[in-house]
């Protein structure tokens, strides 16, 4: 059990010295949207800059001011998709870390065995493949010679 007051499934910080980090993140995250996933909106805001990322009827949010941010991913049933989020954000922009309840780094590979992703693996996958973390069928199909051989 954690010592921790804020107990979440995995916790994020970000230190940047881009000005622009969250408007980048918002194109990253874009095609979630556009294969209506996911609707994602930055707000300008006295606090800092905010990203809400809204599967379903749930909200995640990131606040970023003077290029600081962290944030805890509390259970719930897209917890693994906004992980997911954070994890494309890191491949693709890097300065944000993410890691579990245990201080493990979150693998920029989602595995259906992994605990964050297992229960709702359905639901991870369509996610995962928008955000270039796992390949999708159709990239499979067309190389299908290579899978067999290596897997």
């Amino acid at each position: 059990m954690s010592k921790n007051k804020f107990v979440g499934v995995a916790y994020w910080t970000l230190s940047t010295p881009r000005e622009d980090w969250l408007a980048e993140a918002l194109k990253v995250l874009r095609v979630l949207e556009m294969a209506g996933l996911a609707t994602v909106v930055n707000h300008c805001l006295p606090a800092g800059d905010q990203m809400t990322v809204v599967f379903g009827d749930e909200q995640f949010t990131l606040l970023v001011n003077n290029r600081q941010g962290r944030g805890v991913v509390r259970a719930s049933p897209s917890a693994g998709c906004f992980v997911l989020c954070l994890v494309a954000l890191r491949k693709a922009l890097g300065d944000i870390s993410v890691v579990t309840d245990s201080q493990q780094t979150v693998s920029a590979r989602p595995r259906q065995s992994d605990p964050l992703y297992s229960s709702d693996w359905l639901r991870i996958a369509p996610v995962a493949q928008q955000l270039g973390l796992i390949c999708d069928e159709a990239f499979v199909a067309r190389h299908s010679s290579v899978f067999t051989n290596v897997f």
